[in-house]
């Protein structure tokens, strides 16, 4: 997998009930992060890679390609899967 610079609009939910857990949009910023190096989680790295610059998707995350058993900051409960709303703006410096 390539090194490749990322920037996105996303929202996360939880499969489980649509409880928002995470938005950039809310923020006014867009996330940001490479591929393939791990800082983010499996699921990611593995979704936003086959997306195309502008692309909108829907990331839906099996709880192994996510947090697993661990969760996230008491916020992502345990073994949770996960929906993320994603909109791809920016790979090494093209933007939409």
């Amino acid at each position: 997998m390539s090194s490749l610079f990322h920037r996105q609009q996303r929202s996360g939910t939880l499969a489980s009930n649509g409880k928002k857990f995470d938005a950039s949009r809310d923020r006014g910023r867009p996330f940001q992060f490479t591929i393939g190096i791990g800082q983010v989680i499996r699921g990611w790295d593995e979704g936003v890679i086959q997306m195309s610059l502008g692309e909108k998707a829907m990331l839906r995350i099996s709880s192994d390609y996510g947090y697993g058993a661990r969760g996230a900051g008491g916020v992502i409960p345990p073994n949770a899967d996960l929906n993320f709303e994603v909109e791809l703006l920016g790979i090494n410096g093209k933007s939409k």
